[in-house]
């Protein structure tokens, strides 16, 4: 399904409804769950066990891929990131309805997604010397950003982040400033934009 290489290939269903107990979710949140996900199944795993060349690290976790078989194409965020939240370990995941492939990681407390494209076409390469490094570097792919000298992988992902919260908010403000008639305010939301184009440069 996933061009992985150098992984073990697994197969272990995770029953949704062994997930409902023991996290003890409400009827609304079970509710959310079902509607969009039909099936879990762990089908990967990237650990020292499975690559013992790789560098041991402190404080480090096994990768495992969770291929999601979707009920539609597109999962809410918060309901992802409940999903890695609540299994608490390493995931990538892989969204899939139909003969479509979704990528998404949850990294540094935000849910990162590439786009819906034909599951051939869906590779990735593992990059690395440890766990830790294949980690950063899936993130990187996932988010579809290019490592930068100097920069940890986190930090290429914050500034991604905060370019795109100072993109919407400059888009945002101008719409407000073309409808706004009195030329006081429209003169205080254009210092305001440029202010935030400033910003948006030194990212």
């Amino acid at each position: 399904m996933l061009g992985l290489p150098q992984t073990t290939e697994v197969k272990k269903i995770i029953p949704k409804r062994a997930l409902y107990s023991k996290f003890e979710l409400n009827t609304a949140e079970q509710k959310e769950f079902d509607a969009a996900i039909r099936q879990m199944t762990i089908v990967n795993e990237i650990s020292l066990r499975t690559i013992p060349a790789l560098q041991k690290q402190e404080q480090e976790k096994a990768v495992f891929v969770l291929a999601v078989q979707l009920k539609r194409e597109g999962c809410a965020e918060r309901l992802l990131q409940r999903l890695c939240r609540l299994i608490d370990q390493r995931l990538l995941l892989a969204l899939c309805y139909e003969d479509k492939l979704q990528l998404a990681l949850y990294f540094d407390n935000r849910i990162l997604l590439n786009e819906f494209m034909p599951v051939a076409e869906q590779k990735v390469n593992l990059q690395g010397t440890s766990l830790n490094d294949i980690w950063e570097n899936l993130a990187l792919h996932v988010a579809q950003l290019t490592p930068h000298a100097g920069l940890t992988p986190a930090s290429v992902i914050a500034n991604a982040g905060r370019r795109a919260e100072t993109e919407a908010q400059i888009a945002a403000l101008t719409k407000k400033m073309f409808a706004e008639k009195q030329a006081c305010k429209k003169l205080t939301l254009r210092e305001a934009i440029n202010k935030l184009k400033k910003e948006l440069e030194d990212l």
